[in-house]
């Protein structure tokens, strides 16, 4: 009896180990400069446009702005996503800017995987900086899964099995 709920247990961990995370829609944040701005995307996107080997542009993407304040607005805009040979990065129009900017342009790492034509996001965080003026404000944009990640969710099955195989065994032998 003990060798199959061992089998069974290591075919678990192995096929837990196996899995990758594939959430549907993934939760932006980008905070800094005072301000946070949420919005949620598709995993795999479909650009409305795009510009292979620099950038692609997801139009219409409803962003609230400090969500949870009195002053909290949101607003649809068009949001760029730059590769790393464009300088990596993301930008959009805000409603609500100083006279000097016109819009956030933000500078750092590429934020997808994959061809501008079908990009790919995967949940991390990571720091950006303002194109303009250089050198002031520093950005943080953590994407973050709706769903919990397969992997996660077999680690939890195999905790729960080992459990109740040892709550048996005490039962049995009492």
């Amino acid at each position: 009896m003990r060798l199959p709920i061992k089998a069974l247990a290591f075919a678990v961990i192995l096929f837990g180990a196996t899995l990758t995370a594939k959430a549907d829609t993934l939760d932006f944040t980008l905070t800094g400069g005072g301000n946070t701005f949420i919005f949620s995307l598709p995993s795999n996107p479909t650009p409305d446009s795009s510009t292979v080997g620099t950038n692609f542009i997801l139009d219409n993407i409803l962003v609230t702005q400090d969500p949870g304040t009195p002053g909290s607005i949101a607003f649809s805009t068009d949001l760029t996503f730059s590769n790393a040979t464009a300088g990596g990065g993301i930008g959009f129009p805000l409603p609500s800017l100083p006279p000097t900017m016109l819009e956030l342009l933000l500078v750092g790492p590429q934020l997808y995987t994959g061809l501008e034509t079908a990009p790919m996001f995967s949940p991390t965080s990571t720091p950006f900086s303002l194109s303009e003026p250089k050198g002031t404000d520093d950005f943080t944009l953590a994407i973050a899964s709706e769903v919990p990640e397969p992997s996660s969710i077999a680690l939890l099955a195999t905790g729960l099995f080992a459990f109740a195989a040892t709550a048996r065994r005490k039962l049995l032998v009492h």
